[in-house]
């Protein structure tokens, strides 16, 4: 084998890792809390956040590993190197060395009670009336006067499973339950096949919750910003929210 052979091959050989290189590079690993439809369903990595962000990131070209983890872990596995990226997350978490990003979704937090029972809801200590079952760590995240309120209700307990929530509600044996207005919609359907919006009251006590997703590296942080402004003025972001029927 001569020089100029040998030449050859160390080339297609260099190439052949720096492509390998390159296409592990091009996945990246994105933590995500456990399923919660419709914005994250675990089985096939869907759900309306999923998809928006995995439409997002491919722009960028990169494709998403997702590891699903608890609620409080995210920042952790952050810290550690353990994976680039997280969902879900804002400024109140602890997020030492990372950065975020501009706000890409936003949960909204309820009260819905049925219709038929007619209740006025007008603010948050008027939960202390009524019995209600809030989804996990609502009296964390949502401020000390709902912690007060429920705390006097004749009965307050909150559950990790929300389509329990659902159930508990449809069936009339508790007076409000406490959670996303979209992840209702979506649970209210599933459980019994069609809209139940309208047999019910939707009391809006809580400010929306923007989050964003916080990055280790800041120039991919800024490419996403990017990418998802122009992406939210697209066609397929509307087709994203009709194809899981979302409320605005």
């Amino acid at each position: 084998m001569n020089i100029s052979q040998c030449l050859v091959i160390c080339s297609i050989l260099v190439s052949g890792l720096t492509l390998s290189k390159t296409a592990v590079a091009d996945t990246l690993d994105v933590s995500v809390g456990w399923t919660k439809p419709p914005y994250v369903i675990e089985q096939g990595d869907t759900g309306f956040e999923l998809d928006m962000v995995k439409a997002v990131f491919a722009a960028l070209g990169h494709d998403l590993q997702f590891v699903y983890v608890p609620f409080g872990r995210s920042d952790s596995l952050l810290k550690t190197g353990k994976v680039d990226a997280a969902l879900t997350m804002n400024r109140r978490m602890d997020l030492a060395g990372a950065v975020l990003s501009e706000p890409y979704i936003t949960y909204h937090n309820t009260a819905i009670s049925l219709k038929s029972r007619n209740l006025k809801l007008h603010s948050i200590s008027a939960l202390e009336n009524y019995a209600v079952i809030g989804f996990q760590n609502a009296s964390l995240v949502l401020g000390m006067e709902y912690q007060l309120a429920t705390a006097n209700s004749p009965l307050y307990i909150e559950l990790p499973d929300q389509k329990k929530q659902v159930e508990l509600l449809l069936q009339g044996k508790v007076d409000v339950v406490v959670m996303d207005i979209n992840i209702f919609n979506y649970l209210s359907k599933a459980i019994l096949g069609r809209d139940q919006m309208v047999n019910v009251s939707v009391h809006y006590l809580f400010p929306a919750s923007p989050y964003r997703i916080a990055f280790r590296d800041p120039e991919l942080k800024e490419a996403f910003n990017l990418k998802m402004v122009q992406f939210k003025n697209s066609p397929a972001y509307q087709k994203l929210l009709n194809r899981y029927q979302f409320l605005q």
